[in-house]
Parts: C-alpha cells; structure tokens; sequence
C-alpha cells in the first residue's frame, strides 16, 4: 500500500508514520522509485499494536522493547513488496480487462476504461502491458482460469477419457464464447515465428490440454495400430477441431452447443477405438502410406493464372 493508503488504514499521519521509521519503531518501507514507497500488512499490525501499548501507558521506548522481535522479523522478511504489489496490480488490470472485453469486445474496449476500473494511470498499465494487443492476448490466461475453476472437478471425478473431454470441450467453447476475437488474434501471433506473443499462446495451448496426451495414452494398447498416432497431435487435433466447428457454427444457427459437442466426442470416440483395438487400421494404411511418404517430402509449386481462350 501507499503513504497515504496506509495513512487511511491506520488512521494516523504520516509525519507520525515517518517519525515511527526514523525511530525504528516501524521497518521502513520499500522503494518502489525516487517518489514512491511500499508498505504492507506488517506496518499496519505494528501501528495498531503501537497504539495498543500506549492506551495501556507505555512510552515509545517501552514499546519498542516490547516489540523488539517483531519489528527485527519485518524488517528481516525477504518479502520483495514492489514485485507482490506489481504482481497484484498486473492481476487487478487482466481481471478488468477481462471482463471489458467481454462486455465491449477488442475495438470496444478503452484502456481508459480498465485505468479507471481499477484505479491506475496508463502510464503504470502501459509499463505492464506495452499494448492492448498484449493485454488482449494476456487475458486468454484469464478465461482459462475462470472455465478451469468450473470443470477442475468434474474432470478429476471421472475416470471416462470421454467425458473427460466433454468437459474440456464444454471449456473451450466458454472461452470462445467469452471472446470470439481472441482465438483469431492468438492464432496470427502463434504462426508469426517473430512474434513476442508466440510463446505466451504456446503456454495457453498446453495449459488447455495439460494432461490430455497422457490420457490418451492410457486408453492406448500396447502393439495396437503402432505408428499410426501421436497422442499429443491428437489431442491437438481434437481443439483444432472444436474450434474450426465453432467458426462453421458462428455463420448460421444450423448447428447448436450440441451439435458440435456431439460430433466432437463421436470423433474421439472413433479414435480410443483405434487405440484400443476395436478397429484396426494397418491395411486401410497400407493403401495410402506410400502417398503419404511422397506428399512429406514434396513441396507444392507456384502456379500461373490464365485467363484461357
């Protein structure tokens, strides 16, 4: 907190805080740059208990030395309150934005408007995010919080890979639903190789299928259809999937929620048969892994339009 948060808190002056420190009553607090100071809980617990020992007669001195070990503790604690205080800045800032991208979508949204949700200059926000592509593409860890919240349970209650999947599903497209722009501006940073963001969306992706390849793996037989599936690609294939459907859904209201959950599991479904021996692929693979060899290795060429005659 600030001088004057702090002040408010402790419902003292801060020419009686400054006379605190300067008489090692207090730690003194952290600087945050040339102008600004840090302080946290331990200086508001000091103060009040400070103000305790007076009511109870004790001057200044006697205090201190009754408060002597805790006043070393905090002033001893590694606690780097710059950083906890950015850190809870740069959360307070995704979680507004968030929620203003949601209500007003990427061009509705104003940085003006998430400094005045949470109480902050554009200067200190822009010192955080260094633009609003940047913010924009830091709240996908913010959506993915808030559906991984919901659907942590359900998942760890069931040992059906399926409904497993139905879940995650039922997440993905809460976080399209949430922002239907994001996914478009994740993937033009994601397959731009120069991108800063390109990590960040990288992240994101594992975070949504963290443990789905090795879920796969498990409904995998040994010696079954060998060579024919990469679980990570597959799990890959299945988000892929999902959100290509949500971009046919989103031209028409032909196909529902439903629709695209249903056809979704029917594909995995089909997999973790293949996986598990109900359906053998070799020979159907036979016909078309020569094709396969020579597509891998060929590059397609530049053509020329005619007009023709």
């Amino acid at each position: 907190m600030t001088i004057s948060q702090l002040e408010r808190e402790s419902g003292l002056s801060r020419s009686t805080i400054y006379y605190y420190i300067a008489e090692g009553l207090l730690p003194p607090a952290q600087k945050a740059s040339a102008t600004r100071a840090i302080y946290d809980g331990r200086h508001l617990e000091l103060l009040a208990e400070i103000a305790e020992l007076k009511s109870q007669g004790l001057s200044l001195r006697e205090a201190q030395h009754r408060l002597a070990t805790r006043i070393e503790a905090a002033s001893g604690n590694g606690v780097d309150l710059v950083a906890r205080q950015t850190e809870e800045t740069r959360n307070a800032v995704l979680q507004a934005a968030a929620r203003r991208f949601v209500e007003h979508g990427y061009d509705g949204t104003r940085i003006n408007d998430i400094c005045r949700d949470v109480g902050i200059t554009g200067q200190l926000l822009y010192s955080l995010f260094p633009s609003k592509r940047h913010l924009f593409i830091a709240c996908y860890q913010v959506y993915y919080e808030w559906m991984n919240v919901q659907v942590a349970g359900p998942i760890d209650e069931t040992d059906d890979s399926a409904a497993r999947l139905a879940w995650r599903s039922w997440a993905g497209y809460g976080i399209q639903g949430f922002s239907p722009d994001m996914r478009a501006m994740a993937y033009l940073e994601a397959s731009h190789p120069e991108s800063e963001l390109r990590p960040f969306v990288r992240d994101i992706h594992e975070k949504l299928l963290a443990g789905m390849a090795e879920e796969m793996a498990r409904d995998r037989e040994p010696g079954v259809n060998d060579g024919l599936f990469d679980d990570e690609l597959v799990a890959y294939a299945l988000l892929g999937a999902l959100e290509i459907m949500q971009m046919r859904a989103s031209w028409d209201d032909r196909y529902s929620k439903k629709d695209l959950l249903r056809t979704l599991l029917a594909m995995f479904m089909a997999v973790r048969a293949a996986y598990q021996g109900r359906v053998d692929l070799t020979k159907d693979w036979e016909g078309v892994a020569d094709l396969v060899e020579k597509l891998s290795t060929s590059t397609p060429q530049l053509g020329n339009m005619s007009s023709g005659n």
